[in-house]
């Protein structure tokens, strides 16, 4: 796995022209997470690869991307109250907390968290960890983040 960049940003460069809605993720900056979600405390970056913004479409139904966290980082304890939420990992190792329990869980694992439900992912000092996420909401702002 690569390193994160240093700044929270990876440049992008234009490339080959392409159809509509369909997004390369290198054509894409990331974002920090505590930057989209107001908690300085959350680390790590996204990318946004499909939502109201990225598209375009007004009518866009759900939010998607991947999340990436480096050794040592955390994703503290918080809920949606307004939207279900739904991971699958990519690469690498994390400690997840879903409702009251507890797992390791690497490549190859997917996860549904229903609204309402509290979550939180925490990477060992071994490993980083990248996952698509999802929403049922198509942008940040109706997903109703709640930190606890």
């Amino acid at each position: 796995m690569t390193r994160l960049p240093r700044d929270g940003h990876r440049r992008s460069t234009p490339g080959t022209p392409r159809p509509p809605f369909v997004v390369r993720r290198d054509e894409l900056e990331y974002e920090l997470i505590s930057a989209l979600n107001h908690n300085p405390d959350d680390e790590g970056l996204v990318h946004r690869l499909v939502d109201r913004d990225t598209t375009g479409d007004p009518e866009c139904e759900f939010l998607t991307g991947v999340y990436r966290m480096e050794p040592g980082m955390s994703h503290p304890l918080h809920l949606h109250a307004d939207s279900a939420e739904f991971y699958y990992v990519l690469a690498g190792t994390a400690r997840f907390t879903l409702a009251d329990e507890e797992f390791e869980a690497g490549p190859g694992t997917a996860m549904y968290i229903p609204a309402g439900v509290a979550h939180a992912i925490e990477t060992g000092s071994a490993d980083g960890m990248e996952l698509v996420y999802s929403f049922s909401t198509p942008d940040l702002r109706g997903i109703g983040t709640r930190w606890l």
